[in-house]
């Protein structure tokens, strides 16, 4: 990290485009809000080999110190923004907030100098890290108040640790934005768009206290995804514009700036025909994408929420590079706690990526990644590494498109493997090589015909096939009632999940489903095709965030909600 400062504050306040319409008189209970994936069971991995069985644990954070962060997280939040939806706050309530967001500052004790004219030593840690958050801190809560962000819930929330910082990021959705009207400069508008918050911790005193933070909208990083797809060729090398960080007050991206052309061609060249995208079919139709790579010979590494999605959505994959084209045979196996699968191919090269040592990457180290976002065309980006504990961080921004993509250090090396933990934000995931490693360890010396692997089609009809059981719908709602409400977003074909309690009372209909197949989605992303469906059919949507939705037309209020394993869809006749 800089222990020089150049004192550049990021601009805070961003401009938004409408994403959702919001509805302000729904208040939230974040006590059932649940970032709990692991609470989903899944016993698909039992059928592999267990030969095969990959031993690679996460160590993930301290739970305790997890909890901790998350809790100072969201006080934190309240304390820049205030409560759900604070559009009245009294004087006295804002000056209480404002005294202890100051209070939360870090601010070390700087060693003296008698020799500096200030009476300090300038030189030291805690001088740069003092004048880092006595600038941020009070500069971004004023540069909020003028923003007036409303929000109405918590989203998901993550946390890393990296030497003596820690790193949270909350999403809040569906924030309401002041910005100046077009039309008449003396009036405000409140424009809808998603919006994260990074907050970097250091510990004082034995207490966590805010050093660095910045925000940013989900339509500014769709502004630099916009800008990507335009430098995509199919013909050479594509390299992505650099995005410009806010980040760059607190770490140094000086060795960025000094890779070459050279070191980008040759790690771009040393790679491309290892590299693979993947498609997964519904009737002709992509419901998923993502990337991969060879890590020996005929076996593609990618995201196992990748595999379940398409097992779930999908009637097949396919599987190619800029070369060639890959028949899938089936899936060998999977670790799903590292979000990583194992494909075998039945056409393949013997060529394969070189696992690098991930534990060697230092915190600003530059790193690579080569992906599609498209299917077609090939794009490097790079970014620094931001942590490297159980998870390696880095600067750079991808889509959930390029989950699956291989992380390459400046020797071409792959020392990381980019998951579906975080995308569409300027921060990214990537798993660290040691499962890498042990995966190659463990294939590279078997013959590839007897590496045994299970077909899409199995896996999909033994654990991911749903019939629905009529007899229970009609068991628990009246049958006149049946043909109205079950047609609502065609239920029955749209949710993908058992349905197990129904009832219906005074114009309500209350539908229970079991969510006890998809481990990395949750119930919510497996009602995508009913939200679309609604939508399509003319209803508006008027709430929509990582745990509930709500849909309205003339005559039915739709709401659906994720509660732990199970979605709840409630149909209300206006």
């Amino acid at each position: 990290m800089k222990t020089k400062i150049i004192i550049v504050i990021s601009t805070f306040v961003l401009s938004a485009t409408t994403v959702f319409a919001l509805s302000n008189d729904f208040n939230f209970d974040t006590s059932k809000l649940s970032f709990t994936e692991n609470s989903k069971k899944d016993n698909v991995v039992s059928n592999f080999n267990k030969k095969y069985d990959l031993t690679y644990s996460i160590s993930n954070i301290d739970q305790k110190l997890e909890e901790e962060i998350k809790t100072l997280t969201k006080k934190t939040t309240y304390l820049l923004f205030g409560g759900f939806n604070n559009t009245e706050e009294t004087s006295e309530e804002y000056y209480k907030r404002h005294k202890e967001w100051l209070d939360l500052r870090y601010d070390p004790k700087i060693p003296k100098d008698d020799n500096n004219k200030f009476g300090l030593d300038t030189d030291s840690q805690e001088y740069a890290d003092n004048l880092i958050s006595e600038l941020a801190i009070p500069q971004i809560f004023n540069q909020v108040n003028e923003m007036g962000l409303i929000y109405n819930s918590f989203g998901d929330i993550r946390v890393t640790k990296n030497d003596n910082i820690v790193i949270s990021s909350i999403i809040l959705p569906n924030v309401k934005i002041k910005e100046q009207s077009k039309s008449d400069p003396m009036k405000y508008d409140y424009l809808e768009t998603n919006y994260v918050m990074y907050y970097y911790y250091k510990k004082l005193n034995n207490k966590w206290k805010l050093y660095y933070l910045y925000g940013e909208s989900t339509d500014e990083v769709s502004s630099y995804f916009n800008e990507i797809e335009s430098s995509t060729s199919n013909e050479k090398m594509a390299i992505a514009p650099s995005y410009e960080s806010k980040i760059e007050t607190v770490y140094n991206f000086e060795k960025l700036k000094n890779m070459t052309q050279e070191e980008l061609n040759n790690i771009y060249n040393l790679n491309i025909n290892n590299i693979v995208y993947l498609n997964s079919y519904y009737n002709n139709a992509i419901t998923a994408s993502a990337n991969g790579f060879f890590i020996s010979n005929g076996l593609v590494v990618t995201t196992w929420s990748f595999i379940e999605k398409s097992l779930i959505d999908a009637q097949y994959i396919t599987i190619n590079n800029k070369l060639n084209t890959f028949e899938f045979e089936g899936i060998v196996t999977a670790n799903l706690e590292a979000d990583v699968a194992i494909i075998k191919v039945k056409d393949y090269s013997s060529q394969f990526v070189k696992i690098g040592n991930s534990q060697s990457l230092k915190v600003e180290d530059p790193v690579i990644t080569i992906s599609s976002k498209n299917g077609v065309d090939a794009i490097v980006q790079k970014g620094i590494v931001v942590s490297n504990d159980d998870y390696i961080q880095t600067s750079i921004p991808l889509l959930t498109v390029d989950e699956g993509s291989p992380l390459f250090n400046q020797k071409g090396e792959v020392i990381g493997f980019n998951t579906s933990k975080i995308t569409n934000a300027s921060i990214s995931v990537a798993v660290t090589s040691n499962i890498l490693k042990e995966i190659q360890n463990k294939f590279s010396n078997l013959d590839f015909n007897s590496i045994e692997s299970i077909p899409f089609s199995e896996l999909k009809e033994k654990y991911y096939y749903v019939k629905y059981n009529q007899e229970s719908t009609i068991n628990n709602i009246p049958k006149n009632k049946q043909k109205e409400y079950l047609g609502i977003g065609n239920i029955e074909e749209t949710i993908k999940l058992k349905l197990i309690k129904s009832s219906y009372k005074n114009g309500i209909v209350s539908l229970r489903y079991k969510n006890d197949i998809a481990k990395y989605l949750n119930s919510m992303q497996l009602a995508s095709d009913f939200k679309q469906k609604l939508i399509k059919d003319g209803y508006k949507q008027v709430m929509n965030t990582n745990s509930k939705s709500i849909y309205k037309n003339k005559k039915y209020q739709i709401i659906i909600m994720d509660e732990f394993d199970y979605l709840i869809v409630v149909m209300v006749k206006l």
